[in-house]
């Protein structure tokens, strides 16, 4: 039976001065009783910041340091549990962790990188400086007894310089770090090697050799900073690698690009553009963002043709063809069989019913907001709110966070509602608190939204009329508080969230998913990634966005009709009111 965790102490009125030896038998006790990273490090960190206890800080970590590096060396000798090995160092990583964080113990520096000169701190104490040197000096002429990551940590937590190394001069201090670097790369520590020659500027290594090695480790990014300081013939060199890589890596095409421009050598290689675009747009149209792949083609005609053979070549020939005739460019297809797949798409993904095709309403003027919003969202019971952001769409802009609501979608029953915020907000801002407010701030209205938190901040970022928001229900979260209690109590397994696929489910449902689960068909994602700050919208663009906002009410109406009395605790349990 293993013993209790006993809690570690911080108590910081012990007057005793702290011995390293003391110090490393604490965190070895700790470690053993259980405690984690985060628990060690509030103890060591309350450790240096009581100076009764560490009258000098760094003086005291470097006194710890040498000792962990001696149980390192008797181990490596010793050829015990690497085990062993990754607890000293946890606590070499512990201890420099901490002393990065004590006030007044480090000062900034000048240093040259590569071209540039950047700031960089460094332990301002000369005495726990020199201790650290020698400690460096001792692993680099011993390269094996120190793990490399462990004697890095230490130089770039230090800011040790050439001169720290306590060699006879600065000169053999380098040819001994170079010489160091070389058995790094040569055993396949890049990481540590890297870092050593960023931190001392050692231009030797700025060869082709040395950025294939990061390619082929795909550290693409530090090779191009390092491509700074090669000669005309290796950045050339560099270039055409990464051309011939670019066949099967796409990042290797994009630094291809990004060397072009940087050097200027767009006239040698007239081609490495279009390579990467074509490239970028292939990734795009398999990612599904077919209107993203034909922004990013921009006009030119090459590109725009590519995004469409593109399209066809997956089979998806209405939006090929629809975007052929949005570029003016011949698209031959079958009539036949494009008529075909549009009508196995509809099959295949939810539609909004017949009754709602002429209930969608675009709105871009005061008049035509105050009409939709009161022949479809007034007096309304329940309201599907849903948004589409203007942010940026190019290959990473799934990862942005920076892009303003493009459109609000108001669903009812009744209709949609899908609105032109930032046209609204130019031209007749106060009508939003005057039509939207109300309906924002009502607790008797149920707002329906799906991951939505973000929507709302985006929203109560651009205007006030949205800082308010009562009666939310998130069905994302809805849903697995359902799956949750499904799991808990087999008496709700015949609601759709208590399945066993539900039970099973590892990543958060989408709404997709949930309209497929509900009402019986997915819903179309290709237009996901369209360009929605572009006016007017395509009919595809509007027909997904109101989808998008009146699934959710129309999922909220079935599942109400079978399991109201659950369905309704489930919507008290997570209903929420939001104010920015």
């Amino acid at each position: 039976m293993s013993s209790p965790r006993r809690a570690l102490s911080t108590d910081t009125d012990v007057t005793d001065v702290l011995l390293p030896l003391e110090a490393l038998r604490t965190l070895e006790q700790a470690r053993s009783d259980g405690s984690k990273f985060p628990e060690l490090r509030k103890l060591v960190a309350s450790w240096l910041s009581n100076r009764q206890r560490v009258p000098e800080p760094t003086v005291f970590v470097t006194s710890c340091i040498e000792i962990v590096f001696d149980m390192l060396e008797k181990e490596e000798k010793k050829s015990i549990d690497a085990a062993i090995n990754e607890g000293n160092l946890v606590t070499h990583y512990l201890l420099l962790d901490c002393l990065g964080r004590v006030p007044e113990v480090r000062e900034g520096v000048a240093r040259r990188r590569f071209n540039k000169e950047v700031m960089r701190g460094r332990i301002s104490c000369e005495r726990a400086r020199a201790h650290a040197g020698n400690l460096v000096h001792r692993c680099i002429m011993k390269p094996d007894a120190v793990p490399a990551r462990a004697v890095v940590r230490l130089i770039e937590t230090f800011g040790l310089e050439l001169q720290d190394f306590c060699f006879d001069s600065v000169e053999l201090a380098r040819e001994a770090i170079v010489r160091y670097t070389h058995w790094l790369l040569d055993d396949g520590k890049l990481t540590s090697a890297i870092g050593l020659i960023l931190h001392f500027d050692l231009s030797e290594f700025g060869t082709i050799e040395t950025l294939i090695i990061l390619a082929r480790s795909n550290e693409y990014a530090l090779a191009q900073e390092f491509a700074q300081i090669l000669d005309a013939d290796g950045r050339r060199s560099w270039i055409e690698f990464c051309i011939v890589e670019g066949e099967n890596e796409h990042s290797a095409l994009r630094y291809a690009h990004r060397a072009v421009v940087a050097f200027n050598l767009e006239t040698e290689f007239p081609d490495v553009r279009t390579k990467y675009f074509q490239s970028t747009i292939r990734r795009m149209i398999f990612k599904g963002q077919y209107e993203a792949a034909l922004k990013h083609a921009g006009s030119e005609v090459d590109l725009q043709t590519t995004v469409i053979e593109l399209l066809a070549e997956i089979g998806q020939l209405d939006f090929a063809h629809e975007f052929a005739v949005r570029c003016g460019l011949e698209f031959c297809c079958d009539p036949e069989a494009l008529a075909n797949l549009v009508a196995e798409r509809r099959a295949t993904y939810f539609q909004l019913p017949q009754h709602l095709q002429n209930a969608v309403a675009f709105a871009d003027d005061e008049l035509t907001l105050v009409s939709a919003v009161e022949q479809f969202i007034l007096n309304q019971d329940v309201v599907g709110l849903d948004t589409e952001w203007g942010a940026s769409v190019g290959e990473d802009s799934d990862k942005a966070d920076t892009g303003d609501v493009a459109t609000l979608q108001l669903a009812s029953l009744a209709g949609v509602v899908i609105i032109d915020i930032p046209k609204i907000q130019a031209t007749c801002p106060h009508i939003l608190e005057r039509t939207l407010a109300p309906v924002f701030k009502s607790h008797s209205v149920l707002k329906l939204g799906f991951a939505v938190q973000e929507d709302l901040r985006r929203l109560a970022k651009g205007h006030s009329a949205f800082a308010e928001v009562n009666a939310v229900c998130d069905m994302q979260s809805l849903w697995k508080v359902g799956v949750s209690k499904a799991k808990a109590s087999r008496l709700i397994l015949d609601t759709p969230w208590g399945s066993k696929e539900e039970s099973m489910r590892y990543q958060p449902i989408g709404l997709s998913t949930l309209t497929a689960v509900v009402l019986g068909k997915p819903l179309d994602k290709a237009m996901r990634m369209s360009d929605w700050s572009r006016r007017p919208l395509l009919p595809t663009q509007i027909n997904y966005a109101a989808l998008d906002a009146w699934t959710l009410v129309e999922a909220h109406r079935v599942i109400m009709e079978s399991h109201r009395d659950i369905f309704s605790k489930l919507i008290a349990d997570v209903r929420k009111s939001h104010a920015f």
